[in-house]
C-alpha cells in the first residue's frame, strides 16, 4: 500500500449512516513511537459524509479497492 492508493477501512462498517461510506485515500504513511513497535500508520482521508481526516489506521484494518499508479 502507498500513498494514494484508494482503500476500504474494513471495521467502520456499523458507522455508515448519514451518506458515509468506509472508503478513502492513503495521504501518507508514517511510524508509530518506539513505545509501541515502529508499526506503520496509514493515513487515510474518508470520502463522503465524514467531517475528519486523515485518519490513522493499521495495514491489517485496510483492504485496497484500487492502486494508484
Amino acid at each position: 500500500m502507498k500513498p494514494g492508493d484508494l482503500v476500504r477501512v474494513r471495521h467502520i462498517d456499523g458507522n455508515l449512516t448519514n451518506g458515509r461510506n468506509n472508503v478513502g485515500f492513503i495521504m501518507k504513511i508514517d511510524r508509530t513511537t518506539p513505545a509501541r513497535g515502529y508499526k506503520k500508520r496509514y493515513w487515510v482521508k474518508l470520502l463522503g459524509g465524514w467531517n475528519l481526516g486523515p485518519v490513522p489506521f493499521a495495514e491489517k484494518q485496510l483492504e485496497i479497492v484500487s492502486k494508484s499508479s
